[in-house]
């Protein structure tokens, strides 16, 4: 009888070793972003075992802001980051060798509403011409909005230069407009919604409709070096990615309670938000207008080609 058990568990302990030793190792990827709107597709992923599947072992590390996610890059603390694309195209004139390697935030001209300039319900303006010459907010002076804003503006015939853009964070553009310290305020979700709500602030344009068809607002990207030898980890969490996006898009308000548990939003602004179109595929046509807008208002010192930020050809 001895015997028998032994034998059993000889067998037990050999057929688990040959299972552990048939079982791929997952790649381990330290992700960083600051939680948004357009994380959703992640958190699906990420929630789903679709990067598990793919043989990816996905550590996120929620950033209080996006200005922590580009050093925690370049220092070597993540491997993949999420941030804006103003970010990436002033890092990338300035010859830190970030890569993008999958789209985040698009905006479509005349079709994304989840940004605007707000302006109070009263104001006698009735398009962005009438801000010339106006205090305007933004939450940096050369943000991808401020310059949206005066791209728009100009290309209505008037002259962007005679606005005055100060800084701002969005929550406080309300308070400023009420007390007429600005005339209007660059702003985005969630703050806009919960504005909105108040009755005292009003959107009177989408400012990234300053730039031309689809533009690509954000993306995940990676240190040249990092990328080049993790060409096929970074397929398959791009590949997974684009799952969970695809499923996202189609399915908001199914996910709104994912949302809330990693953004902390209120219920009823995550249900009454606009909520951002995650890009599934991209390439250099969505990148190009931005660097040729930001270059001609002299945010970055020179334009140059799109396709220099990304690893392969763009598909």
């Amino acid at each position: 009888m001895l015997r028998s058990i032994a034998i059993v568990i000889a067998i037990f302990i050999a057929a688990t070793g040959v299972t552990r030793a048939q079982a791929p190792a997952l790649t381990t990827i330290h992700f960083i972003g600051a939680p948004g709107d357009d994380l959703i597709g992640f958190w699906y992923a990420q929630k789903m075992g679709l990067f598990t599947k793919a043989g990816l072992n996905i550590v996120y590390e929620p950033a209080a802001s996006g200005a922590a996610v580009t050093p925690a890059i370049v220092g070597g603390a993540a491997d993949i980051g999420r941030t804006s694309m103003i970010s990436l195209i002033a890092a990338h004139v300035r010859n830190i060798p970030f890569v993008l390697i999958a789209p985040a935030a698009v905006h479509e001209k005349a079709k994304s509403v989840n940004s605007g300039v707000l302006v109070a319900a009263n104001a006698p303006f009735k398009s962005v011409l009438d801000l010339q010459g106006k205090t305007v907010s933004s939450t940096e002076l050369g943000s991808i909005g401020a310059v949206g804003l005066r791209a728009l503006i100009d290309e209505q015939g008037g002259d962007s230069s005679t606005v005055r853009f100060v800084e701002l964070p969005t929550g406080a553009i309300a308070a400023a407009l009420a007390q007429g310290r600005i005339d209007a305020g660059i702003s985005n979700e969630p703050v806009m919604t919960r504005d909105l709500a108040g009755g005292k602030v009003r959107v009177l344009a989408d400012m990234l409709d300053g730039y031309p068809g689809v533009t690509l607002e954000a993306a995940y990207f990676a240190m040249h070096d990092w990328a080049v030898a993790n060409q096929d980890a970074i397929r398959r969490f791009a590949l997974a990615l684009r799952q969970g996006s695809d499923y996202a898009n189609k399915h908001v308000n199914e996910l709104l309670p994912l949302m809330v548990a990693n953004t902390g939003l209120e219920p009823e602004v995550a249900a009454k938000m606009k909520h951002a179109r995650i890009g599934l595929t991209f390439d250099a046509s969505q990148v190009q207008p931005i660097i040729d807008i930001v270059a001609k208002y002299k945010i970055i010192p020179r334009a140059f080609d799109a396709h220099e930020m990304f690893l392969t050809a763009p598909k």
